[in-house]
């Protein structure tokens, strides 16, 4: 039935609020607005903000041909470059003053319009011996920000004597709150303002930005003066409407975001309100139809959640009749009986309805990628084999112990790796061939190893790593980088190796998951509650099951990835290593994690790392059983769903 999602397909679904997030199209919304751009000489900087800085959506915007993404808030920013986006960064906001010295240290460019900020822009500038690129902003009637045009002479003469900071682009804004449309004349007058600026002062403007999205349908009618050169376009793109009308835009999709929420209850009831009528709990005094009796859903979801008015459902069958803060109300009656309890309408959301639905926490953030989802990506586990490679003793070692009969009787074929230590160059290789590598070894030097050789063949992946420590220690990361503990805030962009760095444009923190943590030190722990990894402790999997746990930690690695990377120390499990402890996984929850991993079909590349040659045969063993159920053995049987 179009319109609605069955309750538990794919993942685990919430039982609130999901906005999905289709990234394939947001890519080829962006493909479509640059090539248009492209056309009449023009840059386009695509813009995150109603998507929160999301980087997933960041990436999808690049790979459409996005070369500069434009944010309102530092927060987002920080996200952006924690997560691995090196293109330019511009601050589009209007930088307030207690902020300068952030937004000259993570900022390319920022938009201005006072002089006092500017001059702390140009003192925080100097003080770091870096010069910071402006966009002075003219307001050209819509009353937004920007500096009245009788001012702009006097002031660019004061703001090119500062050191530290250049004028490198003049521009507007328009329809954002006024409504000013973009015309002829008023794209000609900026272009006037840039000329008037550049032959006085002798400097060379590179930007003359045109706006945003409104600025779309007079450039596609041909009367965009040819010296515009910029726009700043974030609706067109994740959304795929102009704002001058929100006429859907020209070779875009309209559905990249779809918010659904669960059908909670479904009855009959009068269309009339009865009693006296008053307010709201919104001050609101409603006016009411009277249609007889209708069917009536109601949806988990309200004002709390999101801005209804910018709702409007896919099945065009079903009306929204109102809402409260935590309820939606629907007209389902021409529906008939097509819908059920549980069901999850789609509705399609507008600018303002994407802005607060990305806002709120409580709703999830369902992120797809046509090769990287739950329901795309089943095709992982039924590669053509399994490439062995890592530290000669400890492969041996899991060889004795029937690692290779294990794999071949569950489907897989062996084969081992040209190179006796694992390779980048090695496990680029062995995926190329649609292989799974497997990559033992002593610690998680390794595991970086993998990490660069699986980016070598996907854009973005997820990382799930067990382990009861975090691998994030800072200390002796320049000398030591990708030994032991500090290899995870290596590969994270924590250490000094370019290398390393260059892993963080294919793998966020915010698709990277530590399970069975129970070791922090002080240190590691503050740079992980800034990191935006997700830990799980092992008191989170007492608190919520091991079963939760991975769901969670599956639906975080594959949000936006092509497939994630699974790295294993045996040490996170109890009793099991010479690190004895309670404390840890039972051999039971880990068998069911491993089993959890297979279902998904997600994993790319496997590491097992911190055992050694000589260590007690039991230890082989057993991590052997939890790494061929990793690869699709059942142990527990299917207990469980994805």
């Amino acid at each position: 039935m179009p319109g609605k999602l069955p309750a538990g397909q794919g993942f685990k679904i919430m039982s609130g609020p999901v906005l999905t997030i289709d990234l394939e199209k947001i890519e080829k919304n962006a493909r479509a607005i640059v090539s248009l751009c492209r056309e009449h000489n023009i840059k386009v900087a695509g813009v995150t903000k109603a998507a929160c800085g999301m980087p997933q959506v960041a990436r999808a915007m690049i790979r459409g041909g996005i070369q500069e993404i434009g944010e309102s808030r530092l927060e987002n920013i920080h996200r952006l470059r924690a997560s691995g986006i090196n293109c330019t960064l511009i601050l589009l906001r209007i930088p307030p003053l207690s902020e300068v010295d952030e937004i000259v240290a993570s900022v390319d460019i920022s938009l201005n319009s006072e002089l006092s900020v500017i001059k702390a822009l140009s003192g925080a500038a100097d003080r770091r011996g870096i010069v910071h690129k402006i966009i002075l902003m003219l307001d050209l009637g819509d009353l937004r920000e920007g500096i009245w045009p009788d001012d702009l002479m006097p002031m660019a003469r004061e703001i090119i004597e500062l050191p530290g900071v250049r004028i490198v682009g003049i521009g507007t804004n328009l329809t954002c709150y006024g409504g000013v449309i973009p015309t002829r004349d008023n794209m000609g007058a900026l272009v006037e303002y840039a000329r008037a600026l550049e032959a006085r002062y002798s400097v060379k403007l590179r930007y003359i930005s045109g706006g945003n999205s409104s600025s779309l349908p007079l450039l596609a009618s041909g009367k965009m003066p040819e010296a515009i050169n910029h726009l700043r376009i974030g609706e067109a793109i994740l959304l795929g409407r102009e704002t001058v009308h929100r006429n859907p835009w020209p070779g875009t999709f309209q559905d990249a975001f779809l918010l659904s929420s669960e059908l909670i209850e479904l009855k009959e009831k009068p269309s009339l309100p009865i009693g006296e009528i008053g307010e709201n709990a919104f001050g609101v005094k409603n006016t009411f139809e009277d249609r007889g009796n209708i069917i009536r859903g109601i949806l988990n979801i309200g004002r709390e959640d999101v801005n209804i008015e910018g709702l409007r459902p896919v099945d065009r069958r079903l009306a929204i009749l109102g809402a409260s803060s935590n309820h939606l109300l629907l007209d389902v009656t021409a529906a008939g009986t097509s819908l059920k309890l549980g069901d999850r309408p789609l509705f399609e959301v507008n600018y303002a309805a994407l802005l607060s639905a990305m806002n709120s926490a409580d709703v999830q953030k369902k992120v797809l990628l046509t090769e990287g989802s739950a329901e795309h990506a089943l095709h992982a586990l039924h590669a053509s084999g399994v490439s062995l490679s890592g530290e000669r003793g400890v492969i041996e070692a899991f060889k004795k112990r029937g690692l290779e009969k294990g794999l071949e009787a569950i489907g897989y074929q062996v084969f081992e790796a040209e190179e006796t230590i694992a390779s980048a160059s090695g496990v680029k290789l062995a995926l190329s061939k649609n292989r799974i590598p497997l990559i033992l070894g002593r610690d998680h030097s390794i595991s970086l190893t993998g990490f660069l050789g699986l980016s070598g063949q996907l854009d973005a992946f997820g990382l799930i790593w067990f382990d009861s420590k975090a691998g994030f220690s800072p200390s002796g990361m320049e000398q030591k980088e990708g030994q032991g503990r500090s290899a995870l805030a290596a590969a994270l962009g924590y250490g000094m190796s370019p290398a390393f760095r260059e892993l963080k444009a294919h793998l966020s923190p915010e698709n990277t998951v530590i399970i069975g943590l129970r070791e922090v030190e002080p240190q590691e722990e503050e740079l992980l509650a800034h990191s935006r990894v997700r830990a799980f402790t092992m008191g989170n999997i007492d608190e919520l099951g091991i079963k939760e746990v991975v769901h969670q930690g599956l639906r975080i690695a594959a949000s936006g990835t092509r497939g994630i990377y699974v790295s294993f120390r045996p040490a996170v499990v109890a009793n099991l290593t010479e690190e004895e402890s309670m404390e840890g996984l039972t051999f039971r929850e880990t068998h069911l994690a491993m089993e959890m991993i297979a279902q998904s079909g997600l994993m790319k590349v496997m590491d097992v790392v911190g055992l050694e040659p000589g260590d007690p045969d039991r230890v082989f063993r057993k991590t052997l059983e939890f790494i061929l159920s990793a690869f699709g053995k059942k142990i527990l049987g299917k207990i469980y769903h994805v």
